[in-house]
């Protein structure tokens, strides 16, 4: 039975239909990051500590988010512009601080969790079917080396069934859920049909303890 679930992008999608299916509103690192599969295996692997740290962040998308090079994981909702404007280098200059300290906080909450004895999934949305077999396997074994002793489960979910599963260990689960047009949430039944089939623990209502500190606008 696993206790959490916590996302690992690829985007918005996944941490709005964990949150949605487990009740649980607690923030975790890569919850509403824009980020690919490489991103999160050298986040895991150097403990988070080149995440806005080691070099520039930068405004991209046309302002609508900020990139931080050095990890090329892009913020859509922890940089702020100006009502009307695209995000400038200003902008982001003057908020990193407090970004910084957020994902510091959230990377002692990441830590603090392997460290206890919950058994966690952890959940790769591989939303544009990017990652094969040995990427997964790779990302399992960053997170087993990190955090020795660390219970834990990871579910690799595409639009279409991955191939090679078969060298899969068995608590490496795949799934798929479809892209839904025109709806950044995605497809409520078939992410309901993943979850429900994997030991998680019955849906809780939130408590004051799963205050979300990152809402989206």
């Amino acid at each position: 039975m696993y206790d959490l679930c916590v996302g690992l992008g690829y985007h918005c999608e996944s941490t709005h239909q964990l949150r949605r299916h487990t009740g649980d509103g607690r923030a975790h690192f890569f919850d509403w990051l824009d980020l690919d599969l490489a991103s999160v295996v050298d986040a895991v692997r150097s403990d988070f500590r080149d995440v806005l740290r080691t070099g520039p962040v930068v405004p991209c998308s046309e302002g609508r988010c900020a990139l931080d090079r050095p990890s090329g994981i892009r913020f859509f909702h922890d940089f702020r512009a100006a009502p009307g404007s695209p995000l400038t280098a200003s902008d982001i200059a003057e908020q990193l601080p407090r970004v910084q300290a957020k994902f510091a906080h959230l990377a002692d909450r990441w830590r603090t969790m392997a460290a206890s004895s919950a058994r966690v999934l952890y959940v790769h949305h591989d939303a544009f079917d990017e990652s094969g077999t040995a990427e997964v396997l790779d990302l399992h074994a960053a997170l087993a080396e990190q955090h020795p002793g660390h219970r834990f489960g990871l579910l690799w979910l595409r639009r279409t069934p991955p191939p090679g599963t078969t060298a899969l260990p068995p608590h490496l689960h795949t799934g798929t859920v479809p892209l839904v047009p025109g709806r950044w949430e995605g497809d409520d039944d078939a992410w309901d049909r993943v979850l429900s089939a994997l030991p998680l623990r019955p849906r809780t209502a939130p408590g004051p303890h799963d205050r979300t500190e990152d809402p989206r606008p």
